[in-house]
């Protein structure tokens, strides 16, 4: 079944800028145009498949950092620079996902879920925290988060509980068999000392399983 993937921090996306991600396993580009929208491709142009997500944004338009290829926010290229005179041809279009955010995570999906209900339960507003990936697969992850969490539930995309007294919630991403991202966020306002003992908890979290895959290497 199709669902709601969690695969960033809204924060972390600036507008203007562009940044990779992954959807089931498939490379996504994430971009912001210059009012603030959000946008989820796949992240590999159509002309020569380079990465989208290395390229820059122009106002509100993504550009290949390889030719230039200019794309709109509906994924239609409106600009070539080695031929400035040429119409170019509608079917040149990046793969588009849907993509929103919600309670300060981006959540994209390569299809349209059908079922977004534990996604409405989510509060809208809260706090971003730490995002961090780790070398470790999603259950030993989940159980890391879980061994510092107290009332901690593993909801499936979402993990939620008690963090040193503040409530929190956290995205879990599988990148792959072997990575796993944890996008943490705290429901509601909180204060600035807060979030920052929640980044050194995420900070110890990742070096733990760092050194564990280090130990476990060696």
């Amino acid at each position: 079944m199709t669902v709601w993937l969690p695969v960033a921090l809204g924060r972390d996306i600036e507008p203007g800028a562009a940044t990779g991600t992954t959807v089931d396993g498939s490379s996504v580009a994430l971009w912001r145009d210059a009012g603030g929208t959000l946008h989820a491709w796949a992240d590999r142009c159509p002309h020569r498949g380079m990465r989208l997500s290395f390229g820059f944004v122009r106002e509100d338009r993504l550009v290949c950092l390889y030719h230039g290829w200019q794309f709109d926010g509906d994924g239609a290229c409106r600009h070539v620079p080695a031929h400035p005179r040429m119409e170019p041809p509608g079917s040149v279009r990046p793969t588009r996902y849907r993509a929103f955010e919600r309670g300060g995570l981006v959540w994209a999906s390569s299809a349209d879920p059908a079922d977004d209900t534990e996604l409405s339960r989510i509060p809208s507003v809260s706090t971003p925290v730490r995002s961090v990936w780790m070398r470790e697969g999603r259950e030993q992850v989940v159980d890391r988060l879980r061994s510092l969490t107290e009332d901690f539930q593993d909801k499936g995309t979402v993990a939620v509980g008690i963090l040193d007294g503040t409530a929190i919630l956290a995205g879990i991403q599988v990148v792959d068999a072997h990575t796993t991202a944890l996008h943490l966020t705290a429901p509601g306002a909180v204060p600035d000392d807060t979030v920052r003992a929640l980044v050194r908890r995420m900070h110890d979290l990742r070096d733990s399983a760092t050194a564990f895959t280090s130990v476990a290497a060696s």
